[in-house]
């Protein structure tokens, strides 16, 4: 009798443990987390009449800062299925023929009331040439700049902005460092009159290289 009163006791204060770690806020381990934004990737693609491209949705959910691979999950729609349509999968396909070239349609993916963007320029033809320029050839070492890629494609005699689909080509790493994604560059600290080399490659199209001088 003795031992089945202190397993009740036991349970008891067990039971009771658990209410208060429930009441100190242990419930919201059980709680869905919650997603705060979505970025959609490449954020800007230029491509000519039927070519595809594959985009991919990443969710930020907030308190931990987690980021998840939503891309299978989203609702993917176009702004203008003349000049492309995407896939539920995120797969973006350019129209077979473009009535005012260049076309431009945004692709966006929704996941609830979250939202994000994708900017999909479409050209009549290739890349012919790419144009780079940067914010300032003499940056000072510590500061950050920005270099910016211009492409010309067959059929346009617009500039497109390809800046975060070229690859940067860099021949000093320790002077300046790039940012694949987005074009922007940081001139190293303790790097004081160095040089660096800069190119920018996209679809076997080589730029002009850039001198960089660190100040």
């Amino acid at each position: 009798m003795l031992c089945f009163k202190r397993k009740l006791s036991l349970l008891a204060t067990f039971a009771a443990l658990f209410l208060l770690a429930l009441a100190a806020g242990c419930r919201g381990f059980f709680v869905t987390p919650t997603l705060t934004s979505l970025a959609v990737s490449p954020s800007s693609v230029s491509l000519i009449q039927g070519q595809t491209r594959q985009l991919a949705a990443t969710g930020t959910y907030a308190a931990d800062n987690s980021t998840k691979d939503l891309t299978g999950s989203v609702d993917w729609t176009t702004s203008d299925s003349t000049v492309a349509t995407v896939s539920q999968g995120g797969l973006v396909r350019a129209a077979a023929t473009i009535a005012n070239p260049p076309g431009t349609a945004t692709i966006t993916a929704t996941s609830g009331t979250i939202t994000g963007t994708s900017t999909i320029t479409v050209n009549t033809g290739p890349l012919l040439s790419i144009a780079l320029s940067a914010s300032t050839l003499t940056p000072t070492a510590g500061s950050t700049f920005t270099l910016t890629a211009q492409g010309t494609f067959s059929g346009s005699s617009q500039l497109q902005d390809i800046t975060t689909q070229v690859t940067w080509n860099n021949d000093n790493t320790t002077a300046v460092s790039l940012n694949q994604g987005s074009g922007s560059a940081t001139a190293n600290t303790g790097t004081s009159g160095q040089t660096a080399h800069i190119f920018a490659t996209l679809n076997g199209i080589n730029s002009n290289t850039v001198t960089i001088n660190v100040q």
